[in-house]
């Protein structure tokens, strides 16, 4: 590696594209953890800069490290970097330096401006991509389009819905842009005359050319660009294990000349960057694969989920969620399907995730689906993938529905009766396990998998019988021992069963809450029949009453 040192003002006043591989993730930053502290530190050298124009005493501010890979040029093409580690930076600094140029330009709005040449290579054609310094991934290409080449505030608010930028994660960098350029101006009239306002404009542009640096390290031939992106996170945000998945695979793909990883990326993964909800959730997220989903004690973003729950289907092991690329890439490494056979298989079982954690209709899958949201329990999804992926060849869509009822009954009659849920990470791998070696074998999935949920009498792994389930019904107070929203699960299955085709269609609105129509306290002495009532065997006047 080569390591130098770069001004803001030499970084970018070469004629370089710095571009971000599309395999890396999203522009993240943000206001209050980001671009605040950016901006008092560029303010901090401008004021000084104000007292020592020439910064004849030295003093610099270190900005951080941006790691490039250097590409070779082919033919006339601009020369290209790509960027290993600073992705955030540079283009939260190309974004400032875009504000800092419009605004300067509106005070002289006569000839090119001292900062356009920060801002853009000269290039024959003013519609190419070549034409920006910094090239952001897939995802935020369009977004950054249109803020770079906007011109001024009022510009960004007729592409932007200001309301939408605040926490919108695709339209950050449209709120980057107001952010900035609202403290620029802010900072230079701040100058009582206009001499003093040009000053404090000047100051900026010294204390980029002068005072804040960057450690520029350029890789060499023999540096492996994976392993130290391994190494690096961008300014307190942490690498999600998604985003260490996604570079990994692609940085494979960029180093074999037959693939073309534009087309891989926009075929199979571009979704999971860009897929957008009906409109974002409490915290303003709008990509579905982005919302932070709770499972367990676990609180993490869908996409790692998926892929967690898919590596458990593939490896039929018991993995840990905070080891989750490791575990990936010692489980990659070992396959031989080509990327595009991967990135295939990884799109076909997102889309059943997809109906797993947001069901939708009355489907069999999606009721299951819906009570296992309520249920909290994910410890089923490996083999509901599994089943639910195979083809209509090897079970049909009546067997699929026997098999997620027999699941659904060992999972609800065991809530009734309040059994423990301890170990079912472990009863459903091995049921996992059970299920492919019952593939593997040609023998019927369904009646596989419903002998495996008969087969143990131990607590942790029996399905109730009819007895039991019974029992469970009027000896266990499920509203006292369980979360609301499970009663009202069963409430809602009942009455949907109770149905008949003589009954209006009426849908069940979710936010429904649960009443007693009796006091919890008291018995039922407190409320006596006016006759007796027969007994059959085994019941008490309490069990026959309820």
């Amino acid at each position: 590696m080569k390591p130098d040192k770069l001004t803001v003002h030499e970084m970018f006043e070469r004629e370089r594209r710095y571009v971000v591989p599309l395999y890396q993730r999203s522009y993240v930053w943000t206001r209050e953890e980001q671009w605040e502290p950016l901006w008092e530190d560029i303010q901090r050298q401008a004021e000084a800069a104000l007292e020592d124009p020439y910064n004849q005493n030295g003093k610099t501010h270190f900005l951080g490290a941006v790691v490039l890979n250097v590409n070779k040029i082919v033919g006339r093409s601009m020369p290209r970097s790509e960027i290993i580690d600073g992705q955030q930076r540079l283009t939260t600094l190309q974004i400032l330096l875009a504000a800092l140029r419009d605004y300067a330009n509106a005070r002289s709005p006569d000839g090119d401006g001292p900062f356009d040449r920060l801002t853009k290579n000269p290039v024959r054609d003013e519609t190419s991509d070549e034409r920006f310094k910094v090239w952001p991934t897939n995802a935020d290409r369009q977004t950054f389009s249109k803020v770079m080449t906007a011109g001024s505030p009022s510009a960004i608010g007729d592409q932007f819905d200001r309301d939408d930028t605040q926490n919108t994660p695709l339209k950050r960098m449209a709120e980057a842009y107001l952010f900035f350029h609202d403290a620029i101006s802010t900072y230079v009239e701040a100058g009582g005359s206009k001499e003093e306002q040009e000053d404090r404009l000047h100051s900026i542009a010294q204390a980029l050319r002068t005072a804040l640096q960057f450690v520029v390290i350029e890789l060499e031939d023999s540096d492996d660009p994976q392993v130290i992106f391994e190494t690096l996170n961008a300014r307190g945000q942490p690498l999600l294990p998604s985003d260490l998945i996604r570079n990994f695979i692609f940085l494979q793909a960029s180093n074999q000349p037959t693939l073309d990883t534009d087309r891989l990326y926009n075929t199979y993964w571009r979704d999971f960057d860009d897929l957008k909800l009906a409109s974002p959730d409490a915290t303003g997220e709008d990509r579905f694969w982005h919302v932070q989903e709770r499972q367990g004690r676990l609180t993490r973003p869908r996409i790692d989920l998926f892929i967690f729950h898919y590596l458990v289907m593939k490896t039929e092991a018991d993995l840990a969620i905070g080891r989750l690329f490791r575990e990936f890439k010692d489980w990659r490494d070992e396959q031989s399907s080509s990327i595009e056979e991967f990135l295939s298989e990884l799109k076909t079982y997102s889309a059943l995730f997809r109906k797993l954690v947001a069901p939708e209709g009355n489907s069999r899958l999606a009721k299951l689906a819906a009570r296992l949201k309520s249920l909290d329990t994910s410890t089923v999804y490996p083999t509901l993938l599994f089943l639910t992926g195979l083809p209509q060849s090897k079970l049909s869509s009546t067997d699929l529905d026997r098999c997620l009822t027999d699941l659904e009954s060992w999972l609800v009659r065991r809530f009734v009766c309040q059994w423990t849920n301890k170990n079912y990470n472990r009863f459903f791998l091995g049921l996992l396990v059970k299920l492919k070696r019952a593939d593997e074998a040609g023998e019927p999935i369904a009646d596989a998998l419903r002998a495996e949920l008969l087969r143990s009498n131990e607590p942790t792994a029996k399905w109730p019988t009819d007895q039991e389930f019974k029992a469970g019904w009027l000896a266990k107070p499920i509203y006292v021992k369980s979360r609301i929203d499970r009663c009202a699960m069963v409430l809602r299955a009942l009455e949907e069963q109770l149905r008949t085709t003589k009954n209006e269609a009426v849908s069940i609105p979710t936010n429904l809450t649960v009443e007693h129509l009796l006091p919890q306290k008291g018995s039922l002495e407190d409320y006596p029949y006016a006759e007796t009532i027969a007994l059959l065997n085994d019941e008490t006047a309490e069990t026959a009453r309820m």
